[in-house]
């Protein structure tokens, strides 16, 4: 972890505040760890999954010490993320979509120009924003 105070030492007499304990930066870095709190079970059967998991350990160890339901679960999510990994797009759906496409880059019209406003539908603004001033005007008096 860094610790940066961002100039907030200067600040530390006017506030009262009592200063930080500071590390010594000689001292070597203690191991950082994602958690704090140490996971339930962890132990040689936790590491054992994960030798498990990367190929270096059988199955049937694995099952043993860490038991059969982690191991299973573990090797439905293995084989699912198989068949995702190998799903692909059906011909008809990307044929729709490169269809859909514009020929060149840059040539579709945008949303905000393809809209036209009606000589009635001006009107409507107009006396929509008139009626708004007003209100305003009335509201300062």
């Amino acid at each position: 972890m860094m610790f940066d105070d961002a100039g907030f030492e200067r600040n530390d007499k006017i506030t009262g505040r009592e200063q930080g304990i500071r590390r010594d930066n000689n001292k070597p870095a203690e191991p950082l760890y994602d958690r704090e709190v140490p996971l339930s079970g962890s132990s040689t059967a936790h590491s054992l999954l994960h030798d498990w998991l990367d190929g270096e350990v059988d199955v049937m160890r694995a099952s043993e010490v860490e038991g059969k339901s982690k191991v299973e679960l573990w090797t439905r999510i293995n084989a699912e993320s198989e068949m995702l990994r190998r799903r692909v797009t059906p011909v008809g759906v990307q044929q729709r979509i490169m269809a859909s496409l514009p020929d060149t880059p840059g040539t579709a019209n945008s949303w905000w120009k393809q809209q036209q406003i009606t000589p009635v539908a001006a009107i409507a603004i107009g006396v929509a924003l008139l009626a708004v001033g007003a209100l305003i005007i009335q509201a300062v008096r």
